[in-house]
């Protein structure tokens, strides 16, 4: 299934990315503590930077009683009064200092926009840029975390001048002196790159990280967290001796790590392609589902730590997924589609369906989104259900069929495929009208009598495809015209005399075909017959009893070579079959002509 190969291709669940079929839309991901303020004054480095000093032209006192009131201000408006008034008089700390108590206490988006649009906002960026010179590691980082927080991009240039002078520091570079570069300061730095979108010179970020690894045996979770988003966003891998480092700092405080922090640092190692260690994943989902994943953030926390573990192809621990069991039907009302997106996907993924409760309200949620579900997710949807063979309940169903009407003109033909061999696949009929709505590309023969060229019609599917649309057609009970079906059939022979077609597209088009009553020739009957027999491993013994079934079904009339074939297959498999499947098989080789049935014999 192409989708599976796009599935397991998952990229970030809160960020659109190029590829296809993957949980998309934007998320903030902004740390759960606000920065100190800045504490130390000057910085220097790089050059003409001056070590020390305050920067700028307030006296002593004024310039403490400027730090006073923007420290006890907590409004926007009132700390832009105080840009107005006193910017000239900014030394480092001050601008420093203003910009991050803004970016705290502008919390909501209006605010933000107010801020931001505000031309005394201009005016503090002016001099954030004029004593970003005298600015130490703190100090940057607060400028550039502010600016993410805001959602403001400074420039290229401002941000660039950020990582020099963190780099620049770390490294006890000229004018660095002997000051301590803080893991705060390093961990909001890189979050707020992250989040701009910033990517600094390679060079940098590399000096950055080995700079770095030392120090990461001191971060604190969150810090670790941060930092890992923050390369994440950029597609920066940091290497594997950073990685390793910031692993075993990890696994000697994983009970200080809580939901935001376990979901965000597990989906940064996914995005990554670098998985943590056994004992780091398990030890960190045990610790959130100590919790049970409760609070207004579970939704978020929950769709990535799942969606991480299948993109790592991991299974979560038992007591995880008990949690997330129960949670589902908690706070199904508040999944909005990224998560929808990032649950199906990784339970279907990693074949993990949870209990029917819990599937019942993922089914309920992605209905109640329905009119907001594009292509994508639906098509995700139905293939995720299908994987998991879970009916959502009628009422929901309808909704999604409803959803399926309104994008069908959005889906390419691989994706109405993978659509309605999700239907076939539930039992599910949407209606005879959804269904010639999404294979109507696919029926050239109906209005050429049987015949289409090219590469249209019936002609643009390869046996696999005409296989999983003759089974939908017979699992959901819809009779297709005449020719496309007998065209379908065509191909699906036209492959297997190639000896090409896969056992499990030889199962699913004998099965459709005999669903539906097809008519075929018994020269198209014995190679089908032939072909399944032929696949002397590949077949599945359930496989086998389904196509002798099917073989039955459609009045195929085995020569005596074909038949003992038939049987010697049969009696190898056997063994490996249930009781019902057993019993299927015995009368399907009766109503071939097959007499002795007694296969507790060994079949040389």
């Amino acid at each position: 299934m192409a989708h599976a190969r796009a599935f397991a291709a998952f990229a970030v669940p809160f960020t659109r990315v190029g590829e296809r079929h993957t949980p998309r839309r934007a998320t903030n991901c902004v740390p759960t503590r606000a920065l100190a303020a800045p504490q130390s004054r000057g910085r220097g480095g790089r050059g003409d930077r001056v070590r020390g000093g305050r920067g700028g032209g307030a006296g002593f006192g004024n310039g403490r009683a400027i730090q006073s009131d923007l420290t006890s201000t907590t409004d926007p408006r009132a700390i832009l009064d105080i840009v107005e008034k006193h910017s000239n008089d900014f030394d480092a700390i001050h601008a420093a200092t203003a910009m991050h108590r803004l970016a705290t206490h502008a919390r909501g988006q209006r605010d933000r926009e107010s801020t931001v649009n505000d031309k005394r906002f201009t005016q503090l960026m002016a001099t954030v840029e004029k004593r970003l010179p005298k600015m130490n590691s703190q100090g940057l980082a607060n400028v550039a975390w502010a600016c993410a927080r805001l959602e403001h991009y400074p420039g290229d240039q401002m941000l660039t001048e950020i990582a020099e002078g963190i780099d620049n520091e770390l490294r006890g570079g000229v004018g660095a002196g002997k000051r301590e570069t803080k893991s705060q300061a390093v961990s909001n730095t890189v979050w707020a790159f992250g989040q701009l979108r910033f990517s600094p010179d390679g060079e940098i970020l590399h000096s950055l990280c080995v700079s770095v690894t030392p120090l990461l045996k001191n971060f604190r979770a969150q810090e670790l967290a941060n930092t890992m988003l923050g390369f994440a966003h950029l597609g920066f891998d940091p290497g594997p001796s950073f990685f390793d480092q910031a692993m075993r700092s990890v696994n000697e405080q994983l009970s200080n790590f809580e939901g935001q922090e376990t979901s965000n640092l597990l989906w940064a190692c996914a995005r990554l392609g670098r998985s943590p260690p056994a004992e780091v994943i398990d030890g960190l989902l045990e610790q959130d589902a100590s919790t049970n994943l409760g609070g207004m953030s579970s939704p978020l926390n929950m769709s990535q730590c799942l969606w991480a573990c299948a993109k790592l192809d991991r299974q979560p621990p038992p007591v995880y997924l008990a949690a997330a069991e129960r949670e589902i039907p908690r706070c199904a009302q508040r999944l909005n589609p990224e998560n929808v997106d990032c649950v199906l996907w990784a339970l279907a993924s990693l074949g993990v369906p949870l209990g029917q409760e819990a599937m019942a309200a993922m089914a309920s949620a992605a209905a109640r989104l329905g009119d907001r579900m594009d292509a994508e997710m639906l098509v995700k949807t139905h293939w995720a259900f299908a994987r998991m063979r879970h009916r959502p309940n009628p009422g929901d169903m309808n909704l999604i069929v409803s959803a399926a009407k309104r994008v069908v003109g959005e889906l390419p033909d691989e994706d109405r495929l993978t659509v309605m061999h999700a239907w076939g696949v539930l039992r599910v009929n949407p209606g005879d009208d959804v269904i010639r709505a999404y294979t109507e590309t696919f029926r050239a023969s109906e209005e050429s009598g049987g015949k289409s060229d090219g590469c249209y019609g019936e002609n643009s599917l390869d046996g696999a495809s005409c296989a999983k649309l003759l089974c939908a057609y017979g699992r959901t009970r819809h009779q297709p015209p005449a020719a496309h079906a007998s065209k379908l059939a065509a191909r699906l022979v036209e492959e297997a005399e190639n000896d090409v077609l896969h056992p499990s597209a030889a199962t699913l088009g004998l099965w459709g075909a005999s669903l539906l009553g097809l008519k075929m020739s018994p020269d198209q009957l014995d190679v089908l017959a032939r072909d399944a027999v032929s696949q002397d491993t590949k077949l599945a013994p359930r496989s086998l009893a389904k196509i002798v079934w099917a073989l039955a079904a459609l009045g195929y009339d085995p020569t005596a070579s074909d038949l003992s074939a038939l049987r010697t297959r049969a009696a190898a498999a056997m063994p490996r079959l249930q009781a019902k499947d057993q019993e299927a098989l015995r009368e399907a080789l009766s109503r071939l002509g097959e007499r002795d049935l007694d296969f507790s014999l060994t079949v040389a």
